[in-house]
């Protein structure tokens, strides 16, 4: 059910920079009025929302973004590193930058191919994300961050699936009980 999942997700139309700065403007609504605490942000992909802006606009959020390494699970880093061009087409962190443990991390800003409203996320297949979003302090919130037209109605979930205590999209946020 996962592949097949994955492969309709595929087949929507990439997000639109219009749709980057309506989700962007929902992101800033939530995270400006609290506390910065270190924020975890993905370095967005032709046709993925890009929050970049969101980074911008709040400079005293501790940023930090992931690095996907040859081979092992992803890293994370400070945003504002040397940077490098992915094979994938994704800009990450050169591999001699310092890490950041990912236990530091407070609010993990995450994409997916699809959610449902239960907070359940379908990414690319790998369980990169999951497998680091396991390891963050049961206190830290874990905001899918997607498009209304990108929800599913149920995402199936496997043992190793971790789900989300928000989502933002275009409308707003939900957060998850």
């Amino acid at each position: 059910m996962k592949a097949r999942l994955r492969a309709e997700a595929r087949t929507r139309p990439p997000a639109t920079p219009e749709e980057s700065t309506k989700v962007s403007h929902q992101v800033l609504r939530w995270l400006a009025p609290r506390r910065p605490v270190p924020t975890l942000v993905w370095m967005a992909i032709p046709g993925e929302l890009d929050l970049g802006p969101v980074v911008a606009r709040l400079p005293m959020i501790e940023w930090l973004t992931t690095r996907t390494p040859q081979v092992g699970p992803l890293t994370v880093h400070p945003y504002h590193s040397p940077l490098e061009l992915h094979r994938f087409g994704f800009h990450q962190p050169v591999a001699s930058v310092p890490e950041v443990p990912p236990s530091r991390i407070e609010v993990a800003l995450v994409p997916g191919l699809t959610f449902d409203t239960r907070g359940r996320r379908l990414g690319r297949g790998k369980s990169y994300y999951d497998r680091l979003l396991d390891g963050l302090s049961a206190n830290a919130l874990r905001v899918g961050v997607t498009l209304e037209r990108m929800m599913a109605e149920v995402v199936p979930v496997e043992s190793h699936d971790v789900s989300m205590t928000h989502l933002i999209t275009e409308n707003g946020v939900r957060e998850i009980a």
